[in-house]
């Protein structure tokens, strides 16, 4: 792998179970769209950072900003989603806040009235954003940070290839410097329970996981450890061994180091936490804020999946491994009735998968995470 120099550590490969796992009576669907919370509005497609398990070693090609929904087209898919009881929007990319529109959207999601709407960033244009943001109606951010070492983390997010548009300030600084700052423009705008995802990647920095545990002391965020999942081509698919499972940490083994080191964690129920997610959720003794397992590679939770995914495209999609993509855009150009639309996304959900694939069909940038 060019440009990218890690030690890499073998660990147990954690295939995906091959036999369709027994439905519990309690779970609804997943192929019903009462069972739909969440919608994830996928707004661009481009994407600031490079990281090197979302993208190949040469980048990907973007779509057309022609061929990207506009805000009204997203609101109206939003607004469908809505009338059948969807009460969770959650914004996302690509990196959402590099479309200029994207506080013009949020302010449109928020007009729907949504129990809960969140957008998911790296955080480095928070700086000039946050506040907008918050006062269009945000209610909630996620900022993913996959080091707290700032040469480690130029490597992972392969930065330096991907200048910042529209930095004002002369001082020198690292991308790493660039989020902490997009992060305490958060807090200052007055986001609440921040979270932040961290891909654990084996042999790149999984020796982090306690450093990123410690932040809950201070802090009311809740830190998640998410498995890191093969999607689509990346610098990381391109370098996998044969098993495909050499940078998969199993969420257990996570949750084991963390608990040897600074002793042992209570769970949290799911329904005291923000959003609708799949992280379970603990916190350590004394602790302000919490600590989020994702782990969709080791113990995926597709019987229970919640969610529905919109491209930046125009495509509904059902999994975000394994596709079942129906396009909404003879609904929206130009847009015609709710119900049309209402009828793709029952078409969409229908197609969800009884447990997804080891390796997903497309780059996570394209999907929206």
């Amino acid at each position: 792998m060019v440009g990218v120099a890690y030690n890499r550590r073998v660990h147990v490969a954690l295939p995906i179970l091959d036999d369709s796992p027994v439905r519990p009576s309690y779970a609804q669907g997943p192929r019903s769209l009462d069972a739909v919370k969440l919608l994830r509005i996928s707004v661009t497609d481009r994407c600031n950072l490079r990281c090197v398990y979302c993208m190949p070693l040469g980048g990907v090609p973007f779509e057309d900003q022609r061929d990207l929904l506009s805000a009204d087209e997203l609101i109206a898919v939003a607004a469908a989603a809505r009338s059948v009881g969807v009460d969770h929007f959650k914004v996302t990319g690509g990196e959402p806040t590099v479309r200029g529109d994207v506080v013009d959207i949020v302010a449109g999601l928020k007009a729907l009235q949504p129990r809960d709407l969140s957008l998911t960033t790296n955080g480095l244009l928070l700086d000039r954003l946050a506040g907008d943001l918050k006062a269009a109606g945000l209610d909630r951010l996620t900022l993913s940070c996959d080091s707290l070492q700032a040469e480690r983390f130029d490597r992972i997010t392969r930065g330096k290839l991907a200048p910042i548009a529209d930095e004002k300030s002369t001082q020198s600084s690292t991308l790493l410097d660039r989020f902490h700052r997009g992060l305490e423009a958060a807090q200052r705008a007055g986001f609440k329970r921040i979270k932040m995802n961290v891909v654990v990647i084996g042999g790149v920095n999984d020796d982090e996981v306690i450093d990123f545990a410690r932040l809950t002391y201070e802090h009311d965020w809740t830190v998640r450890f998410i498995e890191y999942m093969p999607l689509g081509d990346s610098v990381l698919t391109e370098g996998e061994p044969a098993d495909g499972h050499g940078y998969l940490v199993d969420n257990t083994d996570v949750m084991d180091r963390i608990e040897q080191a600074m002793g042992p964690m209570t769970p949290i129920h799911r329904e005291n936490e923000l959003g609708v997610g799949p992280a379970k959720v603990f916190q350590l003794d004394g602790a302000r804020g919490r600590l989020g397992f994702i782990s969709a590679m080791s113990k995926p939770f597709c019987e229970t999946c919640n969610r529905l995914r919109l491209t930046a495209t125009g495509e509904l999609r059902s999994c975000l491994f394994d596709g079942g993509e129906v396009s909404v855009l003879p609904a929206l150009r130009p847009i015609t009735d709710t119900e049309q639309i209402v009828r793709m996304m029952r078409q969409c959900v229908a197609m969800k998968p009884d447990v997804h694939s080891d390796r997903g069909n497309r780059q996570m940038s394209q999907l929206g995470g």
